[in-house]
């Protein structure tokens, strides 16, 4: 018996751990109307490499440039009026058990979920469909065939403000307005007192010149 549970832990530690490698895009929560680095994640978890990866850009999402690839070629797909609707790397590789990191600069249009559907191929032309529904948050989908439809990978656009910038402004254009409010009182005391002083000056009463001698005497 003991044999026996020995050989199947041996077993499952030889195993290749297939368990959360699905492709996924980073950051999970890029911020809407924003320039920033997207990061498409794409694992190896099968016994031969992958040679292709081809992205499908979600409605809402301005893709505008693309980080270089060594070892991959590019080929950006084009709507008619000439603006990115997907892109596939070909001609390079990733061996089973690793994974690749493929950027690009976009800006989200919208809030809420954005579903990236991505097409794996591997060397023996067979290809895996990552378009089915996204993974629900802290739950793992169920791992599907080498053909079969896995799990979409999914972001969400967030339309939260940097609280911390928007606090720092305004700590800044309070402090401006209050310099500029003090300037201004500085002024009018200044001014007010300039008058006063005028005002005193010019009410004074003169003084008479002194009596001459009386030269009758």
């Amino acid at each position: 018996m003991r044999r026996a549970l020995l050989a199947l832990v041996v077993l499952s530690l030889a195993l290749p751990a297939r368990a959360g490698a699905h492709v996924v895009v980073l950051p999970a929560k890029p911020q809407l109307d924003d320039e920033q680095e997207f990061v498409v994640r794409v694992p190896d978890e099968e016994n031969q490499p992958t040679t292709a990866v081809r992205v499908v850009f979600p409605a809402g999402v301005n893709v505008s440039q693309f980080a270089p690839m060594p070892g991959w070629s590019r080929k950006v797909l084009l709507t008619r009026d000439k603006r990115p609707r997907g892109v596939v790397w070909s001609g390079g590789s990733i061996a089973p058990g690793d994974y690749d990191d493929f950027r690009f600069l976009a800006t989200p249009r919208k809030a809420g979920t954005v579903v990236w559907k991505t097409f794996q191929r591997y060397r023996s032309g067979a290809v895996k469909p990552w378009t089915g529904p996204p993974e629900k948050p802290g739950v793992e989908a169920p791992e599907t065939g080498l053909t079969e439809e896995g799990p979409a990978p999914a972001t969400e656009v967030t339309a939260v403000p940097d609280v911390a910038s928007a606090s720092t402004n305004a700590r800044e254009v309070d402090s401006s307005s209050a310099g500029i409010w003090l300037g201004l009182i500085a002024i009018v005391i200044a001014l007010g007192s300039a008058l006063a002083v005028g005002f005193l000056w010019s009410t004074r009463p003169a003084r008479l010149p002194p009596d001459e001698a009386d030269e009758l005497d």
